[in-house]
């Protein structure tokens, strides 16, 4: 009986935790087969409509077109952030947080509340993206690498704060109905971007300081997948010149065909990586409104 029990002993397998996790919000973006793969934890941004009990998120965008309504939103809670934290720290020694822009949302405040009621809030380490959608994604995608790299938390979270201001983000409007009802735009500028848009000028949205503005202006065509493509485009043939590759992530909201048209033409015509295609964070959706379509990119 005793060298059984040596024997037991000898063969039992013990779990060991994993040197870094990471936790990030819903706002990157990425598919939930890179999120299941990676062990990732996501904290779920919130939202709901007023008068709507229940709703099939994949009708979010049939109910604003129909209706012409749109969600309330609001940052996930420290207590959120906590409970992800302390699911993390049974397979990991320790955590690198991703949020989205704290010049856009208090989801960092939460983040930092929530490691300090932690006992050992030393294991948890936050990086504040300083963006969002795919170019947050892209962010988490760039930690997955260091990670498996061998890096260790204080070189990734040096590494990300320094690697976050390369990556950029086109986008286009389908209509400023959405932003200028829930008050992100003023009247005024809503129809300085009509005009625009009427006489083939179509505003370029990005980030600026990790706020959300106008970056540029596209002269050759309002369609927003071409808009976008021929943004990329430029892009690369500036990184072929130093041997580089445009490595991409997309976002849509009720558009994907156009999504994936814009893909292949990323990687059939410009030769990039195009990382993820995924639908935009609904809580980003419900702002921008329905025929959004993000890419966010930087090179390598």
């Amino acid at each position: 009986m005793v060298l059984q029990e040596k024997v037991k002993a000898l063969t039992k397998t013990t779990k060991t935790k994993n040197k870094i996790g990471i936790v990030v919000d819903d706002v990157c973006s990425l598919p939930k087969d890179i999120v299941d793969r990676n062990k990732i934890e996501v904290v779920e941004t919130r939202f709901f409509f007023k008068g709507e009990e229940e709703i099939q998120k994949e009708n979010i965008y049939e109910m604003m077109k129909k209706k012409k309504v749109y969600p309330k939103t609001s940052a996930p809670s420290p207590g959120q952030f906590l409970k992800a934290y302390k699911k993390a720290l049974l397979e990991n020694d320790k955590i690198l947080v991703i949020v989205l822009s704290s010049k856009l949302s208090g989801t960092l405040n939460s983040a930092i509340s929530a490691r300090n009621l932690l006992p050992n809030p030393e294991k948890v380490e936050i990086v504040d993206s300083f963006s969002a959608v795919a170019a947050e994604g892209l962010l988490v995608l760039k930690t997955i690498e260091l990670i498996k790299k061998g890096k260790d938390l204080q070189e990734i979270k040096k590494f990300l704060n320094s690697f976050k201001k390369d990556i950029k983000v086109v986008a286009f409007l389908k209509t400023t109905y959405w932003v200028e009802k829930i008050g992100r735009i003023t009247k005024k500028m809503a129809f300085g971007f009509k005009f625009l848009k009427a006489v083939g000028i179509m505003p370029i949205i990005g980030f600026k300081k990790g706020e959300v503005g106008i970056v540029g202006f596209n002269f050759l065509t309002t369609k927003i997948e071409k808009a976008i493509f021929h943004q990329l485009k430029k892009e690369a043939k500036k990184s072929k010149k130093e041997n580089k590759k445009i490595i991409v992530g997309i976002n849509y909201t009720d558009n994907k065909n156009l999504a994936l048209w814009l893909k292949e033409k990323i990687e059939k015509e410009l030769q990039g990586g195009v990382m993820f295609v995924s639908l935009v964070p609904l809580i980003v959706g419900a702002n921008s409104g329905p025929g959004t379509l993000i890419a966010a990119y930087y090179t390598e």
